[in-house]
């Protein structure tokens, strides 16, 4: 099994789609919005990042956060802190 990482490639015109699935797998693009998200192989990933960003109708190409280790332990640790019940402020009189 290979690790995968995520890109996001924001584009100009959906065209580029059909050549987006040739690097990769595309589970979802957003038309309106003219970005995808494009899962590739670890091992891959500098020679198809070369190759995205020499595409006419790209834009722009970003690794996603949901891979970054750092992004998720700070997402729990900030879902943890918001389940905490909160101190009732109205009981306190000035």
């Amino acid at each position: 099994m290979h690790n995968r990482k995520s890109l996001i490639v924001y584009f100009k015109s959906p065209r580029v789609i059909k050549r987006l699935k040739k690097h990769g797998n595309v589970p979802y693009y957003h038309k309106k919005r003219k970005y995808a998200i494009l899962y590739i192989n670890e091992d891959r990933y500098d020679e198809v990042m070369k190759d995205l960003k020499r595409l006419n109708h790209v834009r722009r190409v970003e690794e996603s956060l949901l891979d970054d280790e750092a992004y998720r332990l700070s997402e729990d640790k900030n879902e943890t802190e918001e389940e905490q019940p909160a101190q009732d402020v109205s009981s306190k009189k000035a």
